[in-house]
């Protein structure tokens, strides 16, 4: 057999496997990137829900001392002695 023959068969085989490796590399760590990025947006997801959330007990909590504050007001605006109207229900903890 040819000498040049002999030596390439097993040289491309090489090349082969070495080539297969270095892709399989690659897929599997573009896999492991995007499986993170996937992670970090669920999380950032949950962290908008609750973030949400305390937007709007603060909004409801503000709405509340709003409408005690016009009933204070008006409270003294008629004249009316003291006590005060009573806290309303929820702004004192």
């Amino acid at each position: 057999m040819d000498p040049l023959l002999s030596l390439l068969g097993p040289a491309l085989t090489l090349l082969g496997v070495v080539a297969a490796a270095y892709f399989t590399y690659r897929g599997s760590n573009r896999k492991l990137r995007s499986d993170a990025g996937q992670q970090m947006i669920d999380q950032h997801q949950e962290e908008i829900a609750a973030l949400r959330g305390e937007v709007a007990d603060l909004r409801r909590t503000q709405r509340i001392q709003g409408d005690y504050i016009g009933a204070l007001r008006r409270h003294i605006a008629d004249g009316q002695p003291p006590p005060p109207p009573a806290w309303p229900e929820g702004l004192i903890t």
